[in-house]
């Protein structure tokens, strides 16, 4: 066994990076386990601020953090306010249920763009830059947004 191996690894180094000699070449390789739900994909870690700041990647957020089939709560879109130096101000847009069906309505959020993810720093219809008595997170973020 020793003597494949060791062809093997010469075979990598002469074709730098052939990895399938000592695997075999069917192997497929490690895999990393799946993430847990609501854990961001690879692909959301390795966001830039400016692509992160789009529908695209907001509304997949927002849905995942309301959508609520069983209450017919379905968020539709990202309404985004405001977007710089890592601070996003947003609406979660509700669906309109048919009459006689609950009706939501749009969720506010202050978010924070952290590590390559989407943070809540405040949410609530009834939130505001201009209150006397916000958190610092909410400050902070209302600063960086330009309010």
């Amino acid at each position: 066994m020793r003597r494949p191996c060791r062809i093997a690894i010469l075979a990598v180094i002469a074709t730098a990076g052939s990895l399938a000699a000592c695997s075999g070449p069917s192997s497929p390789g490690p895999t990393a386990p799946a993430a847990p739900a609501g854990t961001p994909s690879p692909t959301t870690t390795q966001l830039t601020f400016d692509r992160a700041c789009t529908q695209d990647v907001l509304l997949p957020f927002l849905k995942a953090k309301f959508d609520d089939p069983a209450r017919d709560l379905v968020i539709e879109s990202a309404d985004i306010q405001r977007c710089r130096d890592g601070y996003a101000h947003v609406f979660a847009v509700t669906a309109k249920n048919a009459e006689g069906q609950p009706q939501y309505e749009n969720e506010q959020l202050f978010l924070r763009f952290v590590d390559g993810r989407w943070q809540s720093v405040a949410e609530g219809t009834g939130i505001s830059c201009e209150d006397p008595d916000s958190p610092p997170d909410l400050v902070a973020a209302c600063r960086a947004l330009g309010y």
